[in-house]
């Protein structure tokens, strides 16, 4: 079966006010919207055709990704470019119901750009989202991966490793984040600032 491709360039808002408050302390919101990115295409993926339900064979689909937004949660506009090749898996059952869900994207690459100044900052973000369709109509995502990496100055930041979240109707619940992670915005600032 050849791939389907298909070409994303999201205008999505902001990430929901529940989550960026559970994860304040822990990554940055462009970070956190990169994460929600990944996680809304793997439930927007739900609604994209798909062909005879398999149990044994995953369906696969490629789809690009090329967002460009703007926050200013580090005293100054930033410029967030995130690229690369998204890889959805998807496992069903014998019914048709897809069970589980997994999105790699192990060439993806972040820009941050600080429009006043002009610098900017890049780095590979690989990472892999493994989404499971609850019974109660929830999903948990666990999203695992180097999130990004600024060197220069005499000091590396680093944000990665896992962080498991939970979309339900009710909202959205961050059940558990390990890892580095360093406060982006002063590694920002550092650089770009």
């Amino acid at each position: 079966m050849k791939p389907a491709t298909s070409t994303l360039n999201s205008e999505v808002g902001t990430e929901p006010a529940a989550h960026r408050q559970e994860t304040a302390m822990h990554t940055s919101p462009g970070i956190v919207r990169t994460a929600l990115t990944a996680a809304g295409l793997a439930l927007m993926a739900q609604f994209l055709p798909t062909g005879v339900a398999s149990a044994a064979a995953p369906e696969h689909e490629w789809v690009t990704l090329d967002d460009t937004f703007v926050w200013n949660d580090c005293g100054f506009p930033v410029v967030q470019h995130d690229t690369g090749q998204l890889h959805f898996v998807a496992w069903f059952d014998e019914s048709g119901t897809r069970q589980r869900q997994l999105v790699a994207a192990p060439g993806s690459r972040s820009t941050f750009t600080n429009p006043s100044t002009g610098n900017s900052v890049s780095s590979a973000t690989p990472y892999v989202v493994h989404k499971t369709d609850n019974p109660d109509g929830s999903v948990t995502v666990a999203f695992t991966g180097l999130r990004f990496m600024v060197r220069g100055g005499g000091s590396t930041y680093v944000d990665s490793g896992r962080e498991v979240i939970v979309f339900a109707e009710s909202g959205v619940t961050l059940l558990s984040s390990a890892g580095p992670s360093a406060d982006l915005c002063d590694a920002l600032q550092a650089a770009i600032g």
